[in-house]
């Protein structure tokens, strides 16, 4: 059993790297956002207004929800209504918070399967975007697909981790 845990383990590593890039991903659009927003203004107030900015802001925004929602899992970030189970024992939060995302992770595998459906349709059917960016519209989709799919490992990484604390009791479930 020892040597699951740390194939396990290494897994959950891999997984906390690949959330930590598509993090530092987010936060890098995140800033891009500004600048961009900021430079529109400007030239719109100059009378140039350019054709470029709002597209690549939407686009900025897009990648930057998907890349980042795994990420604000793996930190407990996400809202949650916790006004009754933070009267409950921890075992009983515990226990609670792995139904919670195990329900969780049901919707985020429904969204990996019908992100991928979407994506693989706008590619075989070779859509592509109206505005002036004329591109794939699959370009768009591919963000939806890589934020699912790390939100569901990160799901089923703090399910198993849960699940372990309750069955040992070691280490600090909170984190």
């Amino acid at each position: 059993m020892g040597k699951k845990l740390s194939i396990m383990d290494s897994i959950f590593k891999g997984v906390d790297r690949l959330v930590s890039a598509s993090f530092w991903l987010a936060a890098g659009l995140l800033f891009l956002l500004g600048p961009i927003g900021f430079y529109e203004v400007i030239v719109r107030k100059l009378g140039y207004p350019t054709t470029w900015t709002f597209h690549t802001l939407i686009y900025c925004q897009l990648f930057m929800i998907w890349f980042g929602v795994a990420y604000t899992q793996k930190v407990r970030g996400h809202v949650c209504v916790d006004i009754l189970t933070g009267y409950l024992p921890l075992t009983w939060r515990i226990i609670t918070r792995v139904g919670a995302y195990s329900v969780s992770l049901i919707i985020s595998l429904i969204l990996v399967w019908q992100s991928c459906v979407m994506t693989n349709r706008s590619y075989t059917l070779e859509l592509m975007t109206t505005e002036e960016f004329l591109h794939p519209v699959y370009w768009l989709q591919i963000p939806t697909v890589i934020g699912a799919v790390l939100l569901s490992l990160t799901l089923f990484q703090q399910i198993y981790n849960d699940i372990r604390w309750l069955s040992n009791r070691e280490g600090n479930p909170e984190n």
